[in-house]
């Protein structure tokens, strides 16, 4: 059976959605341009709003979000490539400690690195760390891109969505966490003023397990990871990643047939309830028709807790994937 809280989660999907501003959390940045970034401290260097979007136009700088810490998460955002500006870049940071340094933390980046004058290359840091650098090059470079930065347990890296499909083709390697292994603050990193907008944080980690595809005729292999131990989770599919309104927060997924029909059935691996640890195993049947083959799908994942709006506890990213033959 399922767990009541789907009642109200039901009830969400068929309500016309509010204005929001959150996924877990979203910022466009639509503020007034100027040197100030209202619900956001300074930690390092200098911050302001440009064409709504926020910038570090000097040093290597680190702007984090006011109340939003984690061990674990996703952290999103958009990146733009000013051309009048010399070597620069865009980027997320995590488990930030909330000091004014640059050590004990984590954090990527989108970076122009060489000629011609556009992003080339990602990085991922455990700053304070000299374990080698950690990079994947991007080929024929862009103009902008999507990036995603996922720090879960013991590793961290970066992901990168040049075309906007939603489907994040590059990756660094994942970097080894010695230190920061700790609750920390999420937000920003920059350098001589790489434009950087809708910043999105997630709670949960959803990704696929080691080595898993998503083959005909098989199972789909996907890892949730939560901040809570034993609680139920539901999951969903989606033709989508558009994310529809739920209360005062979004889930990160078009709200379609496919996700009415597939919400936290157990058929197809999409309802349970976290281990000791708050981690939850998926296991979604793909189809045996080869016409699916290419068919690009996203999943997603929330838990249940009954003190929360809608019952709905923690949100993950959404997760694209591609089904292969």
């Amino acid at each position: 059976m399922r767990p009541f809280a789907l009642i109200a989660l039901v009830t969400a999907l068929t309500t016309p959605p509010a204005v929001l501003t959150a996924q877990v959390f979203t910022d466009h940045f639509n503020y007034a341009d100027g040197p100030s970034v209202p619900g956001w401290t300074q930690r390092r260097g200098t911050w302001q709003i440009a064409n709504g979007r926020a910038s570090a136009p000097g040093s290597w700088s680190y702007l984090t979000r006011d109340g939003l810490s984690a061990r674990d998460c996703v952290l999103d955002a958009r990146f733009f490539f000013q051309p009048a500006n010399a070597t620069q870049f865009g980027g997320l940071t995590a488990r930030h400690p909330g000091s004014a340094g640059d050590t004990d933390l984590l954090m990527v980046k989108v970076q122009d690195n060489a000629t011609p004058a556009n992003f080339d290359r990602i990085y991922c840091y455990e700053r304070g760390q000299a374990l080698g650098t950690c990079y994947t090059d991007i080929p024929g470079g862009a103009m902008s891109a999507h990036g995603r930065m996922i720090v879960l347990d013991r590793a961290c890296w970066m992901e990168l969505d040049v075309d906007g499909d939603g489907y994040y083709e590059l990756a660094t390697p994942q970097r080894a966490i010695q230190t920061v292994d700790r609750v920390g603050l999420v937000g920003l990193s920059g350098y001589r003023g790489t434009e950087i907008d809708d910043f999105e944080f997630f709670d949960a980690v959803l990704l696929p397990a080691p080595g898993a595809a998503a083959r005909l005729g098989a199972r789909f292999q996907m890892e949730l990871d939560t901040p809570s131990p034993s609680v139920p989770w539901v999951g969903m599919l989606s033709t989508g990643n558009d994310g529809f309104a739920l209360g005062a927060r979004r889930i990160p997924v078009k709200l379609d047939a496919l996700l009415t029909t597939s919400i936290g059935l157990r058929g197809m691996g999409l309802v349970g309830t976290t281990d000791a640890n708050g981690k939850a195993a998926l296991s979604i049947p793909m189809p045996q028709d080869p016409a699916f083959v290419g068919l690009q799908l996203f999943a997603a994942a929330v838990t249940v807790d009954a003190t929360r709006p809608f019952s709905i506890g923690h949100i993950s990213n959404e997760q694209a994937f591609r089904i292969v033959p």
